[in-house]
């Protein structure tokens, strides 16, 4: 099989395009001992100039002949080159953390979605918010973050089950010495019933914002609710001294589980690159469990992306952050979710895993954006 992938660049996380292709490699030499499989990569910059994606897809299909393409960008990109993918009649595995979502979720039948479930994840953020009876919150994100449709997701899911947003923080500053939140906490001193803090940040910005909000004299009477980058180990690193305010969110994956398929993960990966994995070698790895499960299921008759897509539906693929099951009326990949709160002594998290929470997940694809909704082109995360 020869294997297109297209990846990004970013100068916030530059290892992305290491973890991500060391994670495909890394999964197809671990569960396929005579792996022939041909690799041929190329970068799309940020991932948000359509004409540049479009080049670089168009000579992995037609010049180089792929089997199959991997291509890491986001849905406002997609959208735009969708026509050259199904033209091209192969099997087309989309990447992303999945902070952006479809405005119309009727899948491509040659094309498949692997993410984080970002935007998910803050849909169950914001419902988790109003069940807690926080009334008033503020809605507190960065310039870059709030490009978005993660934050669409937070703040309907809150509002829709009886929330309301008293004001919106959006912090442009630059991620240094200089970033502070005055805004905010002016704004949180003069209204005493907006205690609920809905928090979408990137973990660099989030760490800033973490060690602002820790010198807040009220801090003790805020509660946070945050996007899963706001969970990372490096955003949580400012709080390992103790802190006054709650936080809880929901994660996709963390390093730390302790099921068989993770620890297969984390040692493989490990051995392959001496690297401990991020959640961009996790996104490599799982792209690489769907090539294998394509060799598999496909005796080598990779032309038809349709006929494949139709092979996969119905089987279970056991990844490092659970069962992932493709859902055949959106063809994307779902997997369970984990609830966690830090501990306000140490900024140590707390687990829990959630089995695939489908009812929710069927609310969520329903209460899609109407309308015309602006944003970044770029995948997220690459800036």
């Amino acid at each position: 099989m020869k294997i297109g992938i297209l990846y990004p660049r970013s100068k916030a996380h530059p290892g992305i395009m290491f973890d991500f292709i060391e994670g495909i490699k890394a999964a197809l030499g671990h569960f396929q001992k005579n792996n022939t499989a041909q690799l041929i990569s190329e970068t799309i910059g940020y991932g948000g100039v359509e004409k540049e994606v479009y080049e670089k897809a168009e000579k992995l299909l037609i010049i180089e002949g792929v089997d199959v393409l991997v291509a890491f960008l986001d849905l406002r990109i997609l959208e735009l080159i969708k026509p050259l993918f199904f033209a091209s009649g192969r099997l087309i595995l989309i990447v992303n953390p999945g902070a952006n979502y479809p405005e119309n979720w009727i899948p491509q039948p040659n094309i498949l979605n692997l993410s984080l479930q970002h935007g998910f994840l803050c849909w169950l953020t914001g419902k988790q918010a109003a069940s807690k009876n926080i009334t008033n919150s503020v809605m507190a994100s960065t310039f870059y973050d709030c490009g978005y449709l993660h934050t669409a997701a937070m703040v309907k899911a809150f509002v829709n089950s009886g929330g309301h947003i008293s004001f919106n923080y959006i912090n442009n500053q630059r991620y240094d010495d200089a970033f502070e939140i005055k805004q905010l906490t002016d704004f949180l001193i003069s209204d005493k019933e907006s205690n609920g803090l809905l928090c979408i940040f990137d973990s660099l910005p989030a760490s800033l914002f973490y060690l602002c909000l820790r010198n807040y004299a009220e801090a003790r009477n805020l509660h946070l609710f945050v996007s899963p980058m706001m969970l990372e180990e490096k955003a949580l690193e400012p709080l390992k001294a103790g802190f006054d305010f709650s936080i809880a969110g929901y994660l996709p994956w963390h390093i730390s589980l302790e099921n068989n398929a993770n620890q297969d993960f984390i040692k493989s990966y490990q051995q392959k690159t001496n690297k401990q994995p991020t959640i961009f070698s996790l996104l490599g790895w799982e792209s690489g469990l769907i090539l294998h499960q394509v060799f598999l299921s496909s005796a080598e008759n990779y032309a038809d992306g349709i006929q494949i897509v139709g092979n996969l539906a119905g089987k279970s693929i056991n990844s490092p952050r659970g069962v992932l099951n493709l859902d055949t009326e959106t063809n994307y990949f779902t997997a369970p979710v984990y609830s966690c709160v830090v501990s306000q002594q140490s900024g140590v998290l707390s687990i829990e895993q959630i089995e695939f929470p489908e009812q929710e997940w069927k609310s969520f694809v329903a209460n899609s954006t109407e309308g015309v909704s602006s944003g970044w082109t770029n995948t997220y995360l690459c800036y």
